[in-house]
């Protein structure tokens, strides 16, 4: 009997269909497996990477009324992307740090800083008591201290010169490097020009020197206030006598809440108020609103179908 080779061992087991045929079959499951692991590895990643890039922030109070919380409740979520600098007129997220904030004299005042004790005629005890009350507001906090998050509209930002211009009585109006500011995000029932934080800022940008601005981040005004900087007319108004220069890496916010037609509701507490904030307190800028009802998988399903049914990519 001749010797068998393995070759005639594996056709006479295969029943003649060799090698070749026999493996396709695998090839194909192998290929559908390689596919497959792919496209569950891109998914992933992209998963991991909106989780890293975006963000929700609730919004809290009424200070963006209409934009947000239009009906002065807290029925809106903020989705942010933590990357990229934001631009003028851009809803941005910012870290209020109460160092940073108007109560930067408790803070003294808690450390035991006699002049500040005396400022607010409080004694040590009760300045204690009342920094632990604030502290319970800034829930967040990290090695530059306690911190929470504020949802405000972008105005200036480092190198920007604004001022004011009032028309009439008691409408205000900011021009931001001496061009009027077209604020078209504003809702008419709450961007009354004679509001608190218009008035406000008027007061801060002709009378720095007696102006309640005590609690600004800045604390020598005179760096970024330059008097009689502002001091043409367009012929409508009376021209800020002073104006502000942001200081560098400081951004100057407010809310799009300025007062009006809901005096029940608060006004914006911000940099007409605090000053300018530093940018190192940046945390993200606002791409898209989405109501306190919806999920993340619901509102990312309806950008899919939108972009499926419509053709456009999601933008910003």
């Amino acid at each position: 009997m001749g010797k068998k080779f393995v070759g005639q061992e594996y056709m006479a087991a295969t029943n003649g269909k060799g090698l070749h045929q026999q493996s396709k079959g695998n090839r194909i499951f192998s290929r559908l497996t390689m596919t497959c692991s792919t496209i569950i590895t891109i998914i992933s990643v992209l998963i991991v990477g909106f989780c890293v890039a975006f963000q929700m922030c609730p919004v809290i109070g009424t200070s963006m009324m209409t934009t947000l919380n239009a009906t002065g409740k807290d029925t809106d979520n903020a989705l942010t992307c933590v990357f990229g600098e934001p631009k003028h007129g851009d809803i941005v997220v910012m870290k209020m740090y109460i160092q940073d904030s108007h109560f930067i004299n408790y803070v003294k005042a808690a450390q035991g800083d006699s002049n500040a004790l005396n400022q607010l005629h409080l004694t040590q005890a009760e300045a204690n008591n009342i920094m632990k009350s604030i502290k319970t507001e800034y829930t967040e906090s990290d090695s530059n201290g306690n911190y929470k998050f504020i949802v405000k509209r972008l105005i200036g930002k480092s190198g920007d010169k604004i001022s004011m211009r009032r028309v009439g009585s008691n409408k205000y109006f900011i021009y931001l490097n001496g061009q009027k500011l077209d604020e078209y995000y504003l809702d008419p029932l709450v961007a009354a020009h004679d509001a608190p934080n218009f008035v406000q800022l008027w007061n801060v940008l002709n009378t720095p020197d007696t102006a309640d601005i005590d609690d600004w981040v800045t604390t020598d005004y005179h760096q970024v206030l330059t008097a009689n900087a502002d001091t043409t007319t367009d012929g409508n108004g009376t021209p800020s006598a002073y104006q502000l220069n942001v200081p560098e890496n400081h951004y100057f916010l407010m809310g799009d809440n300025r007062g009006g037609a809901f005096s029940t509701y608060s006004k914006s507490w911000d940099s007409s108020y605090f000053g300018p904030l530093p940018t190192t307190s940046y945390y993200s800028y606002c791409i898209d609103v989405l109501s306190a009802s919806m999920s993340m998988p619901e509102y990312l399903w309806s950008k899919f179908v939108y972009y499926v049914c419509f053709g456009w990519a999601w933008q910003k």
